[in-house]
């Protein structure tokens, strides 16, 4: 009986810590271009597509548009992964991912879209 319950509290312990790792992992602040360039790893940015254009390969399913962060710099963005639906309509992205150059390597790329439930300014 007391070797099954060290063999449970090792097991409780080690899934313990994996959960605390996963979160700990997933909780990425913002940073700015400018700081994902001075930081290895993953990073998340967040800002605002810069110019409207974005290039989107269907058959290899790669998304490129530059993006501006909160601090007016504009960097290529290149994804992998289908084009999110009304993308170019979005308020804001957030892109996860590597600086490596010149180019955001993104992993996930989310768009934040203007809510078609809010109500419009000046009715009520």
């Amino acid at each position: 009986m007391k070797k099954k319950v060290i063999i449970g509290l090792v097991i409780i312990v080690v899934f313990s810590g994996f959960a605390f790792y996963s979160f700990r992992a997933s909780l990425n602040p913002y940073v700015t271009f400018r700081e994902a360039a001075a930081r290895p790893g993953t990073v998340q940015v967040f800002g605002y597509l810069s110019d409207g254009v974005i290039q989107y390969d269907a058959t290899n399913q790669q998304v490129r548009f530059y993006m501006a962060d909160d601090e007016g710099t504009e960097v290529l963005v290149a994804y992998e992964g289908a084009k999110p639906a009304n993308m170019e309509h979005a308020d804001s992205l957030v892109v996860v991912g590597e600086l490596s150059g010149d180019i955001f390597y993104a992993q996930r790329l989310l768009v934040k879209c203007p809510s078609k439930y809010e109500e419009e300014k000046g009715k009520e």
